[in-house]
């Protein structure tokens, strides 16, 4: 299953760019731009964007944080990684790096990162996967560091809606389903301050955490690491 999943996101990575712009009716990428923006990242800050198909928030967030800075991209699809560095370089590729790996076990020292993202890809993971990816993200962040995701929103036309809601049910499970409804009390168990609003397309979510200054009881170091597949 792992090896369809990633042979599907390798041939997919053709024509990611445009069906994400049409899904989300952002074909001027103004979304990822509101992403970045809500990370408050600044100059010299470090960024790392999981499942990051094509590199738009990575390379967007290299901008951002300037001279000193650096972006990440992360996601196990090949295909993707390619597609993204490619657009890299042709944006100067300077300061942003671009990794095939997976995001239930990420390859980086605890507390590296000022900021982690997510555009439009942790609704497809399966839900005991997804969870290990939270884990990692609060594991990655520096104290103080934000965590945030963005989503689709559920489609009002009910023929859309129907096929939105056969995907989730599709790519794991039932829980997909309650995970995309209301995200907010899952990233709740791993940030502190979660809160969620609309980007300026109004067709997509974002949710924002941010992990604790210190540990705040039992359980809140996470565990150690345990490979797993998207």
């Amino acid at each position: 299953m792992k090896h369809l999943r990633r042979t599907y996101y390798d041939l997919f990575s053709s024509v990611y760019d445009r069906i994400i712009a049409l899904h989300s009716g952002d074909a001027s990428a103004a979304a990822r731009r509101f992403l970045v923006e809500r990370t408050g990242l600044g100059v010299g800050g470090r960024l790392l964007d999981l499942c990051t198909g094509t590199g738009a928030v990575a390379i967007r967030a290299r901008r951002t944080s300037g001279s000193g800075g650096l972006a990440v991209g992360l996601d196990f699809s090949s295909g993707m990684i390619r597609k993204a560095q490619g657009k890299a370089n042709q944006a100067g590729g300077d300061g942003v790096s671009f990794v095939v790996g997976d995001a239930a076990c990420l390859p980086f020292a605890d507390g590296c990162f000022d900021a982690v993202t997510c555009s439009h890809a942790m609704y497809e993971l399966r839900p005991g996967v997804r969870d290990l990816a939270l884990r990692e993200a609060h594991r990655v962040l520096r104290p103080g560091g934000r965590f945030l995701m963005m989503e689709h929103c559920e489609p009002t036309r009910p023929l859309i809606r129907l096929l939105y809601r056969l995907r989730l049910r599709a790519l794991g499970s039932a829980g997909n389903l309650d995970f995309a409804r209301d995200e907010v009390p899952f990233i709740a168990r791993h940030f502190d301050a979660v809160e969620r609003e609309l980007s300026p397309t109004g067709r997509s979510k974002l949710i924002r955490g941010i992990k604790p200054a210190r540990p705040v009881g039992p359980g809140a170091e996470m565990g150690p690491r345990v490979p797993s597949s998207r």
